[in-house]
């Protein structure tokens, strides 16, 4: 059989391999249309194939093509040798040879720019020659321009040129472009000011799909072991990347292993020997190529692999990832692009990069070495700042972090040090200059007065030193404040102290009317404010002796049970004190569970029983007939049963009096965990054979479920409704079934086993504990929600609250964490919009499917309701807080009222609209859209006017906003902020960075205005465009920025609707309520921990010991 795949390079246009996507009808279609296409993706994606194919289409439609591959022009040619390197392809591509002599051509000409050139061979040539009704003209490789030592902007301002001159010279209406590359609009042109891409089309080339890729199952047919699923693996392991897919299929015909056999030994093991044609070490080199980048690039996949996807933001670092080919973007989300790129690329790889590329690998492998002792090898100084640098945005390792804290802890010690021998020196030379004075004392009015002097500069000099002594503290603590911020991804307590502790420091050499610019620090004053905004780390619960295995919460949620290897079960009251320990069981104790009316607890152990107690610890009830340990029990709804599993292989149902009703035999190896269904008719088991099953109480196998791939399960828990079954894994993930068997989701992201999952209440959200160190939450369709860390080894048990707003973990580090949840339903949401009211007091959330959710200031949900617009880009409120205005991307604005009924509708605009807001009175609003239009509407009557529209440059218009005289209007674009008068007067521009300006906001008395960027930094300018003051925040994703009504406040607007507050004269009562505020957070972790209540200054003396 003749039928060859093709592994890399162009495909022929009749190729029997060639795959037919979107792309292909979509770039057609536009090229037909006379549209200037580009097409930018990662390599070996069929880019150069697509266009063969459609280059063939066109010229069988008698149009007439030529393609320039920038690879064949002379990289060390200069200008003018470049351009006429690109017409001499054309020339030739185009077949114009005995049209006119070349050379004499370029030589009368040899005096113009070469770009003039280029333009008067289109002009004078192409559109004279070609006698094609359309004239299309393909770039390929265009991403090699980026290596060239000149700018080529004018070659891209030409393309824009020839589509403009559409509008005076009909012939230029035959002449359309196209790019082919692996670049973004941004990295070709360097003349940022310069918007050529505007006016075309970009085009999406993605993966093949199953159905796209049926044909390539001709070549396999023929195969002695084929399988009919053979195709839906292959898309499987590689996500449909083209170059993959065909060698995936390539090698099956070469072989006779099954699937998954063969990727592993042909493709991913040794994968080094096996990358031929070159394709993996392509994205690695990509990834790595350039050191300065490569770090932070390392990061941010590091973060989609612990966390499966993050939201996509269109960063320059982003888009160079997606270009690697490692990523994808899907649903507004970066992920891996395929199962094959994460076990190659997997965090193990990461880590080991990262390690190459640390600053300081030698200074810790020293440190390391000496069992953490030597402190001489931890940095300091600008080494420590630099390593500090390196490090953010990337998840390290716990050693890595140790490393940086202790360096920082030296550091500090040792400025703490110097100032004090400087203070002893100065006490020292103050006692000198004293004696020396007293013996040279005379008595006369000309040496009193020569005194008087020298007392008065002695007080000067002690004033000067002491402002020297606050600036250097000052630097200090600013150095310190960062790196608590670091220290809070892993530590959130104990960096949540220390930035208390700094914060105070600093609340002792400033004095009261000191406003932030003159503060010697300010680091420590945003991580507090940040810390207190984000931490869910609410109390530690110690006591125990070993690895604690099992958690429960009472149903009224005033205890919580900790089951431990020490063969204990504390209980413990809400405010985390030990009120009762059971002791009984002669082994490790591997399962707790509170019955259903909170007033009895049962426990498995290692001693072969379980038992039941009451709340005072004594003994009711043991079950002694399991022949080997008893890993898990749980009660029934009705609270009158139990069912334990064991490593027996079985598991039992009992009755209260320790009766045996049922043996459950069936799985291969030992029980880990079992549990009932919410009607209390079934059960369902997870064993180390790999298989879940669900039983009736008879003993029935109703069904089994599992992977051949999966060689244990060790949780499973019923969904609150009793439809779904979720189960956690030896590999890694948590999955999730219906009742019918079919698996509804699966859950990656834990680098280690995933040893327990349950449901939240509601049956929303699923939490996973894994060996890892690590809890998660998820949504059901497996997106990341959150992820809980700090704890230093293997998180055993993590279980929701019975109102679904805590979680308690327990890990092998001997603590269990209380852990306090924020925001779960709007985090889970793809939220594209968020705004806030002009009160402060209501935030309105719009996400991807059309849906408001309106919370109040301390985010609960007010109300929800589903509009008619799909893809919301922008919300605002009324001024009354009674309507909301939304619009997106298909240019109409809606308005509703703040109970979900629309009150009105109008298209404003065929391009998308991304930024609307009401005037102060209600009575207009402005748009602005992706083409970079301002329009200004009147609304009377449920009818609109517009009354004026301008355009502000060729970018989106990411917010707009009035002023609070409603007389000038602020927009926002990317990197800049201009203000302008009602009838499109520029008035002031403001330059901000490179990155997009997300939010925009006039202060109440329109003095100053504020603005928040893409990267999370906020700044605050006077009207003359001075800058005042700036600071950052740490979010995915920001949506907006507005003062609080009395301006004293700058609010920042994330994604999920949380605010970020930061007071624009940070007053030294400011600095109190921060402390308060942490006080109160931490009023149950210091209630049992006097030593640090008494360090902790600001909280001595407002919480109360805790005695038993």
């Amino acid at each position: 059989m003749n039928y060859q795949y093709r592994v890399g390079g162009s495909l022929a246009y009749n190729h029997p391999t060639y795959i037919e996507r979107n792309a292909d009808q979509e770039l057609l279609t536009a090229l037909k249309n006379g549209q200037f296409c580009y097409i930018f993706n990662c390599r070996q994606m069929g880019k150069s194939s697509l266009r063969v194919r459609v280059t063939h289409i066109l010229q069988q439609l008698g149009m007439d093509c030529a393609s320039v591959d920038i690879t064949s022009i002379g990289s060390n040619d200069n200008l003018s040798q470049w351009y006429n390197g690109v017409i001499t392809r054309l020339f030739l591509g185009f077949n114009l040879t005995g049209k006119i002599n070349l050379k004499s051509w370029l030589r009368e000409r040899e005096d113009l720019p070469p770009v003039q050139r280029l333009g008067q061979f289109i002009e004078e040539v192409l559109l004279v020659y070609c006698r094609g009704e359309k004239i299309y003209i393909f770039i390929d490789e265009i991403d090699k321009i980026l290596s060239l030592q000149f700018s080529l902007d004018d070659f891209f301002s030409l393309i824009r040129y020839c589509y403009n001159q559409r509008a005076e010279n009909s012939q230029y209406e035959r002449i359309t472009f196209a790019l082919f590359g692996v670049a973004t609009p941004a990295d070709l042109i360097r003349e940022k000011t310069q918007t050529s891409f505007n006016i075309g089309q970009a085009i999406e080339l993605t993966g093949f799909n199953l159905a796209e890729i049926a044909p390539l199952a001709e070549g396999l047919s023929s195969q002695s072991n084929y399988q009919p699923d053979w195709l839906e693996k292959v898309i499987f392991w590689t996500g449909g990347q083209p170059f993959l897919t065909q060698k995936i299929c390539q090698l099956l015909r070469e072989t006779n292993l099954d699937i998954e056999t063969l990727i592993k030994e042909r493709v991913i093991n040794n994968w080094e020997s096996h990358d031929e044609p070159v394709h993996l070490r392509t994205i690695a080199d990509r990834l790595l190529r350039n050191q300065d980048k490569a770090g932070r690039l390392l990061g941010i996949y590091q973060q989609i692999l612990e966390k499966g996807a993050i939201a996509y933001d269109d960063s320059p670092e982003q888009g160079e990832l997606r270009l690697s080919g490692l990523v994808v973007k899907k649903h507004n989300k970066l992920v891996v692009y395929n199962p094959i790129y994460r076990e190659i690329f997997n965090l193990n790889w990461v880590e080991k990069q990262l390690e190459q590329l640390r600053p300081y690998s030698e200074a810790l492998a020293a440190w390391q070495q000496s069992n953490y002792t030597d402190e001489s090898r931890l940095l300091r100084g600008k080494a420590l700042n630099n390593a500090l640098d390196w490090s953010q945005g990337k998840s390290l390792s716990n050693l890595d972090y140790q490393f940086l804290t202790a360096s920082q802890n030296l550091d500090k010690r040792e400025a703490e040090i110097s100032l004090e021998t400087q203070k002893q020196a100065n006490k020292i030379l103050a006692i000198a200059h004293k004696k020396a004075t007293k013996r040279i004392q005379i008595g006369s009015v000309i040496l009193i007065a020569s005194l008087l002097g020298s007392f008065f500069a002695f007080i000067q000099v002690k004033q000067a030193w002491q402002q020297v002594e606050s600036a250097k503290l000052g630097i200090q603590l600013q150095r310190n404040g960062d790196s608590y911020w670091q220290q809070f991804q892993f530590e959130e307590l104990e960096s949540l102290i220390a930035a208390m502790q700094a914060v105070n420091s600093l609340k002792n050499i400033v004095t009261d009317d000191q406003t932030l610019g003159k503060y010697p620090a300010t680091s420590p004053i945003i991580t507090l404010q940040q810390i207190l905004d984000r931490i869910q780390e609410k109390n530690q619960l110690q006591g125990h002796r070993g690895t604690i295995y099992s958690v429960s919460i009472s149903p009224d949620r005033q205890k919580i049970a900790t089951a431990s290897q020490d063969g204990t079960v504390k209980i413990w009251n809400q405010k985390g004190e030990n009120i009762q320990t059971l002791t009984g069981h002669q082994g490790a104790v591997y399962s707790v569970s509170f019955s259903p009316d909170g007033q009895k607890i049962a426990t498995a152990s290692e001693d072969k029983t379980a038992k039941i107690w009451n709340l005072q610890g004594q003994n009711l009830v043991t079950y002694p007939d399991h022949q080997e340990s008893v890993y898990s029990v749980s009660f029934s709804p009705d609270g009158q049963k139990i069912v334990t599993t064991s490593r027996d292989k079985t598991a039992r149902l009992w009755n209260l009096s320790g009766q045996t009703l049922q043996v459950f035999k069936g799985h291969k190896r030992s029980i880990d965990a079992a549990s009932f269904s919410p009607d209390g008719q079934k059960i369902a088991t997870a064993s180390r054979d790999g298989t879940i099953k669900i039983w009736d109480l008879s003993g029935k196998i109703i069904l089994s479920l599992g992977q051949e791939n999966i060689e244990a399960f060790y949780s499973v828990n019923f969904s609150p409704d009793g439809q779904k079954i979720a189960g956690a894994a030896a590999d890694k993930t948590a999955k999730i079934w219906d009742l019918q068997g079919n698996l509804i989701a699966t859950f990656r992201g834990h680098q280690d086993f995933v040893n327990s999952v349950n449901f939240s209440p509601d049956g929303q959200f699923i939490i996973t504990a894994s060996s890892d160190g690590s809890a998660k939450i998820w949504g059901l369709q497996g997106e990341e929600i959150t992820t809980l860390r700090g704890h230093q080894e293997s998180v055993f048990t993590a279980v929701f609250s019975q109102d679904g707003k805590e979680v308690v973990t327990g890990s092998s580090d001997e603590t269990a964490k209380i852990w306090q949840l924020n925001n779960l339903n709007q985090a889970k949401a793809d939220n594209t919009s968020v705004t806030i009211n002009s009160r402060g007091n209501i935030i309105a959330i719009a996400n991807k499917d059309g849906q408001i959710t309106l919370l109040d200031s301390q985010g609960k949900k007010i109300r929800e309701f589903t509009t008619k617009m799909r893809s919301i880009y922008s919300i605002a409120f009324h001024p009354d807080s009674n309507q909301i205005a939304i619009t997106g991307r298909n240019g109409k604005v809606q308005i509703w009222s703040e109970k979900g009924t629309m009150l009105q509708e109008f298209t404003a605009s065929q391009a998308p609209i991304y930024s609307l807001a009401f005037n102060g009175e209600g009575t207009a609003i402005i748009t602005g859209t992706s083409e970079g239009k301002v329009q200004y509407w009147h609304l009377s009557n449920h009818r609109t006017k517009l009354i004026n529209s301008w355009t502000v440059d060729d970018s989106i218009i990411y917010d707009l906003v009035f002023s609070p005289d409603h007389q000038k209007i602020a927009t926002a674009t990317r990197g800049k902020i201009k203000i302008w008068d009602l009838q499109g007067n520029l008035l002031k521009e403001i330059k901000t960075d490179s990155f997009p300006v997300y939010g925009v906001s006039f202060s109440p008395d329109g003095e100053k205005i504020a603005a928040i960027s893409r990267d999370g930094t906020a700044r605050r300018w006077d009207m003359d465009g001075n800058l005042r003051s700036e600071f950052k925040i740490e979010e995915d994703i920001v949506y907006g920025i507005a003062f609080s009504p009395d301006g004293q406040e700058i609010v920042i607007i994330a994604r999920d609707g949380q605010k970020h507050r930061w007071p624009l004269e940070t007053e030294y009562d400011y600095l109190q309520k921060l402390l308060d505020r942490g006080c109160l957070w931490l009023e149950d972790y210091l209630r049992t921990r006097p030593e640090k209540r008494e360090a902790l200054s600001p909280c001595t003396g407002k919480i109360k010991p805790f005695t038993f």
